[in-house]
């Protein structure tokens, strides 16, 4: 109930009696409100507690590509009994990877189908949220990628000088899913375009999340915009380069080397934070929610990087960047309409980034210490004998995560117990042939 109150959300008369925990209320509000009234195609927000439960209800979990296939066969029924929408297997399989092994990452996926001239149109398009098992420390450092080792050997997360809470980076999360899939512009694009640039992505991500924010803005969950604009420019600071030093990670992938400076979001953020802080504007973000999207684009098209000067602060980043300054500098004297905007975006971005950078990167060292986690929170899933039950045990032992005091190591290890949860609970059943 706390966390539905901070949340700002009233969704507690609308929810089915079974979705019992607050992340099922969460999804099933937004769906509701949000996806359901977006008339374009069907948008459905994958609720994982729902999904996960078929799954283990009907022994299902395995990594044999028959079983796979029993899964893609719940997706489809679950797809067609929420939003209509019939999948073809191969279609149920895409979505699939996105509710198993890629669970702890927030996706969204559109479904495409042939339309006119060529293109490919949307026939419906997915929202995977994160998996719900985390806290602060833990989701702070999977969206920053803080524990990567190599990558931020002088940052903390006790250091971190500003953070958002758990409920508002889990809102924030959903909400910038839901704002790729009601992208009517950079996505679509994206998915008619043979080859994507990174720059198209930035675009792209940008706009989601000017989009995410405006949406938090209106539903009363406020003040998350600059200190989300400074976890992001600390993720192109810190990864940013770790993706320039560790070529081989994306194996040939020319985008995954700007992988930093597509998540470069702070100019589009704080453009965006600077309207919403606005009085006058109140009115307005609780509007249409076409509008909320057409102003998303308009704040993307004059702040986030144009392609030109995307590519000058890779460079700037990735090479000699004072031999790069010299070059742009005079590219920016022969072919002003080309290269001026770009070489002042470089100098822009190499003396603002560091500053953002400066405001939330202290020197604590990290606070491990804690509560040990007690064993018998690890129970045999079997003894649980209802869906209620399964959905207050987990709702209980997120609480216990969220709630602070256990030390890190056990924070890692409830968070993984939790996340291996459904797919332990479904050996209490009899495979299915």
């Amino acid at each position: 109930m706390k966390k539905i109150l901070a949340l700002g959300l009233m969704w507690i008369l609308s929810i089915s009696v079974l979705a019992n925990t607050e992340f099922s209320k969460f999804i099933e509000y937004v769906q509701t409100k949000y996806a359901d009234k977006f008339t374009d195609y069907p948008i459905l927000i994958f609720d994982l507690d729902e999904v996960e439960y078929r799954y283990a209800k009907a022994g299902v979990y395995g990594d044999s590509f028959e079983l796979e296939k029993k899964r893609a066969a719940i997706i489809q029924e679950y797809v067609k009994e929420k939003v209509g929408m019939d999948l073809t297997l191969q279609e149920a399989l895409s979505y699939e990877l996105y509710t198993t092994k890629l669970k702890e990452g927030a996706f969204a996926l559109p479904t495409l189908i042939d339309g006119p001239n060529y293109t490919k149109v949307y026939k419906m398009c997915a929202v995977f949220p994160a998996a719900p098992n985390s806290n602060q420390r833990l989701e702070t450092e999977r969206i920053t990628g803080l524990t990567t080792p190599g990558a931020y050997e002088n940052v903390t997360y006790e250091g971190l000088q500003q953070k958002l809470t758990y409920a508002q980076m889990q809102a924030f999360s959903l909400y910038h899913e839901l704002g790729h899939c009601m992208d009517r512009l950079f996505m679509p694009k994206n998915y008619n375009t043979y080859e994507v640039s990174a720059h198209d992505v930035h675009v792209g991500e940008s706009y989601a999340e000017v989009f995410a924010l405006m949406m938090l803005e209106r539903e009363g969950i406020t003040g998350t915009g600059q200190t989300r604009a400074l976890l992001r420019n600390l993720y192109t600071q810190e990864m940013g380069k770790w993706f320039i030093d560790n070529p081989q990670n994306g194996f040939g992938n020319p985008a995954y080397l700007k992988g930093g400076i597509v998540y470069y979001l702070a100019p589009s953020l704080l453009a965006a934070n600077e309207f919403v802080r606005n009085g006058r504007n109140r009115d307005f973000l609780q509007g249409p929610i076409d509008a909320l999207l057409l102003k998303a684009k308009e704040i993307v098209d004059e702040h986030a990087l144009d392609g030109r000067s995307f590519h000058g602060i890779y460079r700037a980043m990735s090479e000699e960047t004072d031999e790069v300054l010299k070059m742009y500098r005079e590219f920016a004297v022969d072919s002003p309409s080309f290269f001026r905007t770009a070489y002042r975006d470089i100098l822009r971005f190499l003396d603002f980034s560091p500053h953002l950078y400066s405001l939330i990167v202290g020197d604590e060292p990290n606070d491990d210490s804690g509560i040990e986690v007690n064993p018998s929170d690890f129970i045999d899933g079997c003894t649980l004998e209802s869906e209620s039950d399964v959905l207050g045990f987990l709702q209980e032992k997120r609480d216990l995560l969220e709630r602070g005091g256990l030390d890190y190591s056990s924070q890692t290890k409830l968070r993984d117990y939790l996340n291996s949860f459904y797919e332990d609970y479904s050996k209490c059943f009899p495979v299915k042939n």
